[in-house]
């Protein structure tokens, strides 16, 4: 799995914003994207702001599907389907902030229990934490 590019990120947010712009429209307008990087299976958040405050947020955390067809997902579920907020109008969209992140593939933090905290580096890793049961 490569790291991204800034180039890469760039491309990524372009779709993101054309395929929310499409589907609040209800005019689906794909960018048509054929780089070997979308075909990589990776995990992916779509964040949405307005005014600086939480308007959607949906993601994928598993690498369940080409970065390609995730990005879309994410995209139009976190302006449409956040069951947190109203879905985004067409109005609002010149007032939408995105951000994309795209996840590596998750890896367990082995260890003692005691010590695995200390093996987080707040701000360069995330976590995804299981309950028992």
């Amino acid at each position: 799995m490569n790291l991204l590019t800034p180039h890469d990120g760039e491309l990524l947010l372009r779709i993101a914003r054309s395929e929310i712009a499409g589907a609040v429209a209800q005019e689906p307008k794909p960018l048509i994207h054929h780089f070997p990087f979308m075909e990589e299976k990776r995990g992916i958040f779509v964040t949405l702001t307005k005014g600086g405050q939480l308007r959607g947020c949906i993601g994928l955390p598993y690498p369940v599907m080409p970065l390609g067809e995730a990005i879309i997902q994410a995209a139009i579920s976190a302006a449409l389907e956040d069951p947190r907020f109203p879905p985004v109008k067409k109005e609002e969209l010149t007032k939408i902030h995105l951000e994309v992140t795209v996840l590596t593939v998750p890896v367990p933090v082995e260890g003692d229990p005691e010590d695995r905290p200390k093996k987080v580096i707040v701000g360069k890793h995330g976590l995804i934490v299981r309950g028992r049961g």
